[in-house]
């Protein structure tokens, strides 16, 4: 049966190949692993087992176990996620842009390399696209309620919410509590485009939710009165990692507590779904129909800010 198998050029411009028999693990060491299931990339923001890939049953898939990000066709994998893989795909860690190639055979083994003692765990500050989904009136909810009702009906939203997310190219940041939180990179792609793909799932969830809650009207009581606010925004924000928990992908910044707050005031505070700030509108003022909501002032922040809305039609 034909083998898929990885191609990149590495840090001495050499064209290295390896062919992916049932497991490779990627990394700066990937310690302790059979040197033909290995590629070692040798750079500091690589950690030392980066990522790894399983073949089974003629499906591939790439889990990250990284600290600093595994992107797949320049997306940012939700950390600690696992992901399908098809002919074509690039896989980019650090500076390294592995290509995937399926269902092709011609493999090289990659020779052992000595390894380096500590992964540099960065703290990268980088310009994103927020979206933030606020489900409204879920702790009254949850009082009232099974938790095994609530837990069902709130893995439905999140679990559609996520697909759509991923659709539109973004990653899934956190679940916090009633909150979705994702966001979009600028790094690899225009950032007109990024919001706009970030702003265009925020209406697909808002079409979306409308349709779940019919669909959950009669199984679940009450379910016909929750609402949501969206909050998109755009700036600076730092990724890194909070402690020794790689899975938890940190991000600090004002542009992803202000995407917060605007979900929090989105058909509530202010009677429109989405709500967008004045960068993230700059963007896409071309691409998308706006709404100008003026200067409002904003819970917890000092000023106040220009808010925008999406047209939805």
């Amino acid at each position: 049966m034909p083998k898929p198998y990885l191609e990149w050029i590495d840090e001495k411009q050499n064209n290295k190949r390896v062919e992916i028999v049932d497991r490779i693990c990627m990394g700066r060491t990937c310690k302790g692993i059979d040197p033909q299931k290995r590629v070692l990339l040798q750079f500091p923001l690589v950690s030392r087992d980066h990522a790894e890939i399983n073949f089974t049953g003629g499906y591939l898939q790439i889990t990250d176990t990284s600290r600093n990000g595994t992107w797949v066709n320049d997306v940012r994998m939700a950390a600690g996620s696992t992901k399908m893989l098809s002919d074509g795909d690039t896989i980019r860690i650090g500076y390294s842009i592995l290509r995937v190639v399926y269902p092709k055979v011609d493999a090289d083994t990659i020779s052992s390399q000595s390894y380096t003692e500590m992964t540099m765990v960065s703290a990268v500050e980088q310009v994103v696209t927020n979206l933030v989904a606020d489900l409204r009136g879920f702790s009254a909810y949850s009082q009232d309620h099974d938790s095994a009702d609530v837990y069902s009906m709130i893995n439905k939203i999140f679990k559609r919410f996520s697909a759509i997310i991923e659709d539109f190219k973004g990653t899934v940041k956190d679940y916090a509590g009633d909150s979705v939180i994702a966001f979009w990179e600028h790094q690899f792609e225009e950032p007109a485009r990024q919001s706009e793909l970030a702003c265009q799932a925020a209406i697909q969830q808002l079409q979306s939710f409308a349709e779940i809650r019919a669909e959950l009207s009669g199984k679940y009581m009450d379910v016909e009165n929750l609402q949501m606010g969206w909050g998109v925004t755009t700036g600076p924000v730092t990724l890194s990692h909070f402690g020794s928990r790689t899975a938890d992908l940190a991000m600090v910044g004002d542009s992803i507590n202000l995407a917060s707050r605007l979900s929090g005031m989105a058909n509530k505070n202010i009677a429109e779904s989405i709500l967008i700030c004045a960068q993230t509108a700059d963007l896409i003022s071309d691409r998308m129909i706006l709404k100008d909501l003026g200067m409002h002032p904003i819970q917890g922040r000092r000023g106040r800010e220009h808010i925008f809305a999406i047209s939805v039609v």
